[in-house]
């Protein structure tokens, strides 16, 4: 079984391509934790995957979130457990979080840990709009996401995650960051608006609700994806005061398809 998050393809495309050649379930935590489903079942022996984008040197509130909520039964058996990332930059703390949560909420140990570069889809910083340099990136990510699927097939235990970066021990400053960052209050929404409700479908914090034809952000904070900006139709979601986070474009994997999440019209 995989428990993937992903806002934009990255880690949906790695779980996929794991799942592909290995025969597992695939469990979407943004839909699971959208709409309630929170207990699973592993049988003895079954591989127990997590494949998580990184932000702000960590794994996404929500993913802690699901850890911290879900029900895996089962779990006390044998089972080769790992965490693969998907990250643009560096690491940082991600696989030690993830570490954390599982030895807190089910005695689990990981097995192994890998870790994917692709593009990074925060355009407050980072440029996503050419989708001929997106493109090149993300076939540049496969032969490295193929080598990680044969070390899973084959059970091999140890680190492959060579990417946490020079300033990774500072990762739990850069988690306090991710606090005050996530703020929804940084959103807003451009005149292009067509109120056609994508945004608050596929929200996995259920933090949007579209009232007269636009949407407003109804939480405090989100787990700041980004799936809104980078999915909707008409480009009208922004992020912080400045152009950039509509001026670097919007990015999703062409590899797959976004989850469904109610996102259906």
């Amino acid at each position: 079984m995989i428990f993937y998050f992903s806002a934009t393809g990255n880690s949906r495309f790695a779980a996929e391509t794991i799942a592909k050649r290995n025969g597992d379930t695939l469990v979407s935590i943004g839909e699971a934790m959208k709409n309630g489903h929170l207990s699973y079942e592993i049988v003895e022996g079954e591989d127990v995957g997590f494949v998580t984008p990184v932000y702000f040197w960590g794994i996404p509130d929500i993913v802690g979130e699901f850890l911290n909520t879900v029900q895996i039964q089962g779990h006390g058996m044998e089972h080769y457990v790992y965490h693969l990332v998907t990250f643009g930059t560096v690491t940082g703390g991600a696989n030690s979080m993830m570490m954390s949560a599982l030895s807190r909420n089910f005695g689990l140990e990981l097995s192994a840990t890998y870790a994917v570069r692709m593009v990074d889809n925060w355009t407050p910083w980072f440029d996503c709009s050419d989708e001929k340099v997106n493109r090149e990136k993300t076939d540049a990510a496969i032969p490295e996401l193929e080598q990680a699927v044969d070390a899973i097939a084959r059970h091999e235990a140890g680190e492959h995650n060579f990417y946490r970066g020079a300033w990774a021990l500072l990762w739990p400053a850069a988690q306090l960051i991710y606090e005050p960052v996530r703020k929804t209050k940084h959103f807003s929404v451009a005149d292009a608006c067509t109120g056609c409700g994508l945004c608050e479908r596929q929200c996995p914090c259920n933090a949007i609700r579209v009232e007269n034809n636009r949407p407003t952000w109804t939480k405090e904070k989100c787990t700041l994806c980004l799936g809104c900006l980078h999915r909707c139709p008409v480009h009208a979601i922004r992020f912080g005061k400045s152009e950039k986070s509509y001026q670097h474009g919007q990015f999703y994997n062409p590899y797959t398809k976004p989850d469904r999440n109610n996102s259906e019209s």
